[in-house]
C-alpha cells in the first residue's frame, strides 16, 4: 500500500510545492499561492500523520488534497529518464529460486535487455463504522510480460526521482483488461487493513453489548421482584408482564442499533492510473509439461531485483506457484483445482465447468 505521506508528498511536488518529508509520517512544505488557497492553508504547511496525540487526521487531509486533482479519473504516463539498460542477471539462478512450476519444467533460451509497460491502479477506500478512516491501495501489472508486481510502492519509490511525463503509453483496452485483476488485488489488500478497524469495532461492540445487557437485566430483575410482591393482584401482574415484554423488545432494538453502529461499511473507487515505461531484463524460456511445450518471456525487474510472477490466464491473479494444463495455459492454484464431484483436475481457462457438471 502506498501511504498517505508518499501520496501527499508526490501531489504537492507535482503542483510546484517545495516539500521535505520526515521518517514516520511528517511533511513540511512551502506552497505556491494557488495551492495554499485551494487547501485553505498558509504559505508554510506542516503535517504529521503519525498515530500520536496532536497528529493530523489523514481522512481530513485526503479530502482537502483532492481539491488539487482534476475532476474525473486521472490517467498519467511517464517513463524513466535516461534509462540505463537493465543489468545482466543470472537467469538460471533467478528462475531456479523464483519460478515454481508445480506440474512441469522449464528450459532457459536466453536473456536480453528491454523495456516494459507497467500499469499502476490506485484505489481510494473508506472504512466506516462508528468512526471513519481513509486510505490508498495500489495494484501493479506488467502489461507486456503479463505479470504482477508484488511491491508496487517499492517500485515507485525506486523510480520516482527519475520519472518524466510522456504521451499515453497504454490504450484503453489494455487498461480495461487488467482492471478486474487490479480491483480484486486491491480488495484483498483493503480487507487486510479493514481487519484492524473490524477488530477495534468488535471490542467496542462487545463492551457496549455487555453494558446494555447488564442494564436491561437489572430492569428485568426489578420487574420480576415486583411481580413476586403482587402475585395476588392479577391486573398488577399483567401490567408488569407487559412492561417486561416491552423491556425485552427495547433491549433487542438497542442491541440491533449497536450492531448497526459498529458494522463496517467499505467503499473503494479507482482514483488514478499511472502508466510507466521502465527497463527490464527479458528472460526467454520454454515451459514443458509431458510432451507439450510453450515458449514464454518473463521479466526480471532491476528496480525490485526480482523475477516477476506471471498472471493466471483465467483470473489474472498471481500464478505463484503456477500450473500448466494440457493446452499449456498458465494457471494459479485456484484455477487448476480438483472438481469436488469427480476429483478430476481441469483447467478453468479451457472450460468454465467440469465435464461431470458438479461445478
Amino acid at each position: 500500500m502506498i501511504g498517505i505521506q508518499d501520496w501527499v508528498q508526490d501531489l504537492l511536488v507535482s503542483r510546484g510545492a517545495l516539500v521535505e518529508s520526515e521518517e514516520g509520517g511528517g511533511i513540511r512544505a512551502m506552497l505556491p499561492e494557488e495551492v495554499a488557497a485551494k487547501l485553505g492553508a498558509g504559505e508554510w504547511l506542516s503535517l504529521d500523520f503519525r498515530p500520536r496525540p496532536g497528529g493530523d487526521d489523514p481522512a481530513e487531509w485526503m479530502e482537502r488534497m483532492e481539491r488539487l486533482l482534476p475532476p474525473g479519473l486521472l490517467v498519467a504516463s511517464a517513463q524513466v529518464r535516461n534509462p540505463v539498460p537493465a543489468t545482466q542477471v543470472d537467469a538460471e539462478a533467478a528462475l531456479s529460486s523464483e519460478l515454481a512450476i508445480q506440474n512441469g519444467i522449464w528450459r532457459l533460451i536466453g536473456i536480453s535487455p528491454g523495456t516494459a509497460t507497467y500499469l499502476f491502479y490506485t484505489f481510494e477506500y473508506t472504512v466506516e463504522s462508528d468512526d471513519r478512516s481513509l486510505g490508498l491501495v495500489t495494484a501493479c501489472f506488467n502489461a507486456d510480460a503479463r505479470s504482477v508486481v508484488s511491491l508496487p510502492e517499492s517500485f515507485l519509490r525506486g523510480v520516482r526521482e527519475r520519472l518524466e511525463e510522456t504521451a499515453p503509453a497504454a490504450d484503453r483496452d489494455t487498461l480495461a483488461r487488467f482492471f478486474p485483476a487490479a480491483a480484486t488485488a486491491a480488495q484483498a489488500e483493503i480487507r487486510k487493513h479493514a481487519a484492524r478497524n473490524e477488530e477495534s469495532a468488535n471490542r467496542r461492540l462487545a463492551r457496549d453489548i455487555e453494558r446494555v445487557s447488564a442494564y436491561y437485566e437489572g430492569l428485568l430483575a426489578q420487574i420480576e421482584k415486583r411481580i413476586g410482591r403482587c402475585a395476588n393482584d392479577a391486573a398488577a401482574v399483567e401490567k408488569e408482564r407487559s412492561r417486561a415484554q416491552a423491556t425485552v423488545a427495547d433491549r433487542a432494538a438497542k442491541l440491533e442499533d449497536l450492531r448497526r453502529k459498529y458494522s463496517l461499511r467499505i467503499q473503494a473507487d479507482l482514483a488514478a492510473v499511472l502508466v510507466v515505461r521502465a527497463p527490464v531484463s527479458q528472460i526467454s524460456l520454454r515451459m514443458i509439461r509431458k510432451r507439450e511445450e510453450r515458449q514464454r518471456v518473463l521479466h526480471w525487474s532491476p528496480v525490485l531485483r526480482a523475477l516477476e510472477s506471471p498472471v493466471c490466464e483465467h483470473c489474472l491473479a498471481r500464478a505463484h506457484p503456477l500450473y500448466l494444463c494440457e493446452r499449456m495455459h498458465i494457471l494459479c492454484r485456484a484455477c487448476w483445482a480438483q472438481c469436488p464431484g469427480c476429483a478430476r483436475f481441469f483447467c478453468r481457462a479451457c472450460q468454465p465447468h467440469c465435464k461431470c457438471a458438479a461445478v
